[in-house]
């Protein structure tokens, strides 16, 4: 652990090799972000934190747990509306007392996870999803050339609900995944405007056009890694995964039964259905490394309905109170 104690400039000397990919710690006199990106780029930490002048009881206890291995990770799957189940999730572990400081996620798992990491509440949270996407639509449609939607609002719409704040800014740790279409791999973002990093991983392929980011494009995480539980892999602490079911039964207006026949569901439906199988066979290897998956399944929610977001959230609730005995024993044993 490199502890920065009091002037945040970047020392002329050079530091110990060990210093490399070591945990950062900056507290003292508050560094601006050129500091912040100064020492990064020094030491590449494993992992940045930033004790605030006004919140230290609280940001210690976070650098505490994981230090002690003892910090509760939270990894959320991607899944459109049917990841809403995630708010009942969040709301289950608050109201259990099971303190969250690690969040990571893919497509709107992710920007559950940032919301959470940002230090709101379960309600918090789940006020923003509503407010953002159910009140509000995010079809800015247009002609196929690039993708049905050209994901301009959505874009807006994170820089609302984020402004310029940065991943390595957050009082939690935090991480969502893309995928690079030009290297054909799955790309993990440490740091970043966070809604540039979260845009990225909700680039739905053939839906919304390409994000270009970093020098190259990126689409949804879901693709190629929609449960990123490696990214929180290692011994901080207890790692709990929700993992949505993308199965199940949609609902009769995006492509339920019909007297034992199954009808054609939607076009988005169909199409995020189709981009997640490959990632769907793959998860069972990296669901593995979590310590507890739990699986809500929202039956009756089409991936797109987000008007749907109270069947959801419930969906989420049950399944979380379902592990509860397992969680506590996870946490607490």
């Amino acid at each position: 652990m490199v502890l920065v104690a009091s002037n945040p400039a970047v020392p002329v000397a050079p530091l110990p090799t060990r210093a490399t990919g070591a945990d950062l710690v900056l507290a003292g006199r508050p560094a601006g972000r050129e500091h912040r990106r100064a020492w990064e780029q020094l030491i590449t930490p494993r992992s940045m934190h930033v004790v605030r002048r006004e919140f230290v009881a609280d940001d210690l206890r976070v650098l505490a747990t994981r230090i002690a291995g003892r910090s509760v990770g939270l990894v959320l799957s991607g899944g459109a509306a049917r990841a809403c189940a995630h708010l009942g999730v969040l709301e289950e572990l608050e109201a259990a007392g099971v303190t969250v400081d690690r969040f990571a996620g893919t497509s709107m798992g992710a920007i559950i996870a940032a919301l959470a990491a940002s230090g709101l509440d379960a309600a918090g949270v789940d006020a923003q999803i509503y407010e953002h996407f159910v009140r509000k639509s995010h079809g800015d449609y247009t002609l196929p050339s690039k993708g049905l939607i050209r994901g301009k609002r959505t874009q807006s719409t994170l820089r609302t609900i984020f402004g310029d704040h940065l991943v390595e800014e957050l009082p939690k740790h935090f991480r969502c995944v893309s995928v690079d279409l030009l290297a054909r791999r799955p790309v993990v973002h440490r740091q970043g405007p966070l809604a540039d990093v979260v845009g990225c991983s909700m680039r739905l392929p053939f839906l919304y056009a390409p994000l270009p980011y970093g020098g190259t494009l990126h689409v949804d995480g879901g693709v190629l890694d929609n449960v990123p539980v490696t990214t929180l892999v290692g011994k901080d602490g207890p790692l709990i995964a929700v993992n949505v079911a993308s199965g199940g039964n949609p609902s009769p207006a995006s492509g339920g039964h019909r007297r034992g026949k199954p009808r054609v569901p939607g076009l988005t439906d169909t199409l995020l259905r189709t981009m997640t199988i490959s990632s769907a066979m793959a998860s069972e290897k990296v669901l593995a490394q979590a310590d507890l998956v739990i699986k809500p399944n929202p039956i009756g929610v089409g991936l797109m309905e987000y008007h749907q977001i109270d069947r959801a959230r419930e969906a989420g609730r049950i399944a979380a109170r379902e592990a509860l005995p397992q969680i506590m024993e996870l946490v607490h044993g």
